[in-house]
Parts: C-alpha cells; sequence; structure tokens
C-alpha cells in the first residue's frame, strides 16, 4: 500500500530556490528544469526530466540552477515491494517518458486534493503505476551527459520506426561519432540502435497484420520498408514466421475488431497523445 502524504506538479520557484530538510517518509521529485544535485560530496547539475527517489532520514540537497526552477514532487509512505527495493535511491536518473510521469503525477495531486471518501487505494494505485513506468529508467548503470538525449533519441524510434533511420544520422543529431553512439546506445538499452529499429518497425507491423486488412506490402512501406522482401526477410527473422502465417496465427487466436475500425486510415501515424498540464 502506498499512502500519499503530500504531493505538488510544476511547483516553480525562485533562482535562488535551495532545499536541504531530510524526509521523514519518501520524497520523489522529478523536474521541469535544470538543477544541483549534491551526490556524495559533489554538487552536479542535472537538465530538466530527472528524478530522485529520497528514502526517509535522507541527507539531502538539492536548488536551482541559476535560473527559476519548476518540479512535481510526492511525499509518500510505501509497503510496496517494488518501491522498497527500488534500484535507484538517492541518486538522480534521467526520466524516459516526462510527458507520460509528470501526467500521472498530476493526476496523483488532483486525486489527493479532490477530498472524495475512499481514494487511498485510487492513490496507492496511481503511485504504484509512476513507480512502475520510472523503475526501468533507475536501472541506468550510470548517468552520463548523454543519457537525456539517447532517451530522447529512443523514443522518437519507438514513436517513428518508418523514419530512415541509420547510425550516422543518429550520431549527428546527438553531435557525437557513430562508434561512439553505438557504444552508448548498448550500454543504455542493451540493445543495439538498429536492432531497436528493426524491432520497433516489427512491433508496429504485428500489429496492423492482426488489426487492419492492409497487405503486406502497404504495410512494408508504412513501416519503413523500401520493398517487402526486405520487410518479410526481417519479420520472419524476429517472429519466425511470415507476415501472413503471422496473420493467420492471431486471426484465429483473437476476436476481430469491427469492420469499422478495420477500414480505418491505413497511413494514420501514431501522434503524441494529449497532454494532461496545464
Amino acid at each position: 500500500m502506498n499512502k500519499v502524504y503530500a504531493a505538488g506538479y510544476s511547483s516553480t520557484h525562485p533562482a535562488d530556490f535551495v532545499y536541504d530538510t531530510p524526509p521523514g517518509r519518501f520524497l520523489l521529485v522529478m523536474t521541469h528544469s535544470p538543477a544541483v544535485f549534491r551526490c556524495g560530496e559533489a554538487l552536479v547539475q542535472f537538465p530538466e526530466d530527472t528524478a530522485i527517489l529520497y528514502e526517509p532520514g535522507e541527507n539531502l540537497y538539492y536548488r536551482a540552477d541559476g535560473e527559476s526552477y519548476s518540479d512535481d514532487w510526492l511525499y509518500f509512505s510505501t509497503t510496496e515491494k517494488m518501491i522498497l527495493d527500488f534500484p535507484c535511491r538517492n541518486r538522480p536518473f534521467p526520466i524516459s517518458e516526462p510527458e507520460y510521469c509528470y501526467n500521472l503525477q498530476q493526476l496523483i495531486t488532483w486525486e489527493y486534493y479532490s477530498d472524495k471518501e475512499g481514494n487511498e487505494e485510487i492513490l496507492s494505485d496511481l503511485v504504484q503505476i509512476l513507480f512502475s513506468r520510472l523503475y526501468d529508467d533507475s536501472n541506468v548503470r550510470e548517468v552520463t551527459s548523454f543519457s537525456h538525449a539517447l532517451y530522447a533519441l529512443r523514443k522518437s524510434i519507438q514513436m517513428e520506426p518508418w523514419r530512415e533511420w541509420s547510425v550516422k544520422g543518429m550520431a549527428e543529431r546527438l553531435n557525437i561519432s557513430s562508434s561512439y553512439l553505438q557504444a552508448l546506445y548498448k550500454q543504455q538499452f542493451g540493445i543495439s540502435c538498429m536492432e531497436d529499429v528493426i524491432n520497433n518497425r516489427i512491433k508496429r507491423a504485428r500489429h496492423q497484420l492482426a488489426h487492419t486488412r492492409k497487405s503486406s506490402a502497404e504495410i512494408a512501406l508504412d513501416c519503413g520498408y523500401h520493398t517487402v522482401e526486405h520487410f518479410n526477410r526481417q519479420f520472419r527473422k524476429i517472429t519466425g514466421m511470415s507476415p501472413l502465417e503471422y496473420r493467420k496465427k492471431v486471426s484465429a487466436e483473437e476476436p476481430q475488431w469491427p469492420p469499422e475500425l478495420q477500414n480505418s486510415p491505413s497511413s494514420a501515424r501514431m501522434g503524441s497523445s494529449p497532454s494532461l498540464r496545464t
């Protein structure tokens, strides 16, 4: 069970803001602006979209980084094993999906101040969902100056796998060499950047095979392949079956969508969801 004692989202503070009060309970901070955190004996600058989970009684210190400061924060207690065993505690880590996490924090804050009877379980569940999303981010072995840029790059790959991705183009985006990008990406995510592109293309293709009537050629083009032959080879390599075999398999296993949904526009791209933030 998670119990929330106080919460806030998009809290703003002046450029001289400093927080150094040891928390009596758990304190989660997610920044919307650059900040300085004490890491051991050193003060280290971190960009926006950084999170930190402070344990009760931790000797914390963080402040604004020379400009007005904004963050989300959550003051709570927990008996949940996942949070008690959270991989990264008292140490900043980058947030890979900041808008998702900030929207969740906004819902938590709204629910906390709603004064509704019996909302404790809802709050506990929302906190659990938030930490489930942050869990993989906190597993990062080492936060580097490129961590946030790598997360942003990976999010672009996941959202737009059909683009003309190349190692050279990705490296230019981060202004580093191709070999250094590949080393950093593999270290951060345990997979090469081009393998990630292929996996996300095939994931998109599997969804379209299961839920649309588009041909393999149409799906290949929509997923970034110039030829259906190349698409077929990569699809079989990852799934162990051809696109046609996969479509037959899922058709036999899953209920079909209504015809009006199956005939939705075939070229629609995934867009970002509406923001809840004001």
